[in-house]
């Protein structure tokens, strides 16, 4: 139950810092949020199913097209990427 309170009023002032047009009260509140997310993830039982939701959802991020990778430099190991 205090997991769900806290992750409630976590997306609660993280919407709240969305609509704040003062970027400074904005950014403590966005810390805020992220700091009860964490008590809650930490406190409770909460943090399987949301690992397992954020794993689910990376899988399912589009690819980047191996055809449009850049070639590997020859003289250098690193590899050339264009902005």
């Amino acid at each position: 139950m205090v997991t769900l309170f806290l992750l409630g009023l976590s997306v609660f002032v993280w919407s709240k810092s969305r609509r704040n047009s003062d970027e400074v009260i904005a950014t403590f509140e966005t810390l805020l949020a992220v700091v009860l997310l964490v008590l809650a993830l930490c406190c409770g039982r909460l943090h399987l199913p949301l690992a397992c939701l954020l794993l689910a959802y990376a899988l399912l991020l589009p690819r980047y097209p191996s055809r449009q990778a850049p070639e590997r430099s020859e003289s250098r190991d690193d590899i050339f990427v264009e902005f």
